[in-house]
């Protein structure tokens, strides 16, 4: 079968740190060369991962806020998934001291030290918001917002399937991810909830995983990356 989109997961996938090295970025660039489209999928917001990567035109669509924001690359286009974040609740959460604190459109994040208090202001409120961990942040969504609903909308704007599409993750968000893909992948430092729903757990981890993936779904034979999974490209 020949897989036609790749999407990634940024921090701790494509990027160490926050960095995404030459490397990883040339490897991607060669998926791209061999005709396979590619998608980000990252629980940061637009300009936090601006701040840290320029996508440029690499991906033909960018999913921000952990789902909750697609970005069609081509049409310059940004749609919501979800209501905008209620400004009573960052106003909250700022109340009681919840810092760092991100702003985004629909999600705002913290440190997951502070998930007692998020988890306190929405009840306060009474708003539809729930915390989702990712390693060690916590990210404030609407229920039913994940990367999966990010990953489907962003399928539909690029006329692609589920089904068609390999996924690489490294983090606890990145589980409804893998539930829409045709392939999942996990790089080797992910968290083991992930490995354990993963079809290919990679021998390498982040950038260096991505470059192994990279190389093999360009061969196209996902199955010469390791010898713990049935998965045949």
């Amino acid at each position: 079968m020949r897989h036609r989109v790749l999407a990634c997961d940024y921090d701790g996938t494509l990027a160490t740190q926050g960095v995404c090295s030459d490397q990883t970025i040339e490897a991607l660039e060669r998926v791209a060369a061999a005709g396979i489209r590619l998608v980000l999928v990252t629980g940061r917001t637009l300009e936090e991962l601006t701040d840290v990567f320029d996508p440029g035109t690499l991906f033909e669509a960018i999913v921000v806020e952990n789902g909750a924001v697609v970005i069609d690359v081509a049409k310059d286009t940004e749609q919501l998934l979800a209501p905008r974040l209620p400004g009573g609740l960052v106003a909250e959460f700022q109340r009681t001291g919840v810092t760092p604190l991100v702003v985004g459109r629909v999600l705002c994040s913290t440190a997951w030290s502070q998930e007692a208090k998020l988890s306190a202001g929405i009840d306060r409120l009474g708003v539809d918001r729930q915390v989702v961990r990712n390693r060690e942040s916590a990210m404030v969504l609407p229920p039913g917002v994940s990367k999966r609903t990010g990953l489907q909308a962003a399928l539909r704007a690029i006329g692609e399937l589920p089904s068609v599409t390999v996924a690489v993750g490294d983090g606890e968000n990145d589980v409804p991810l893998f539930a829409v893909a045709g392939v999942s992948v996990a790089v080797a430092n992910a968290v083991d909830v992930l490995k354990a729903r993963a079809d290919v757990v990679l021998t390498e981890p982040n950038g260096r995983g991505i470059q192994s993936l990279a190389a093999a779904m360009v061969a196209g034979d996902l199955g010469a990356l390791t010898a713990l999974s049935p998965v045949v490209g």
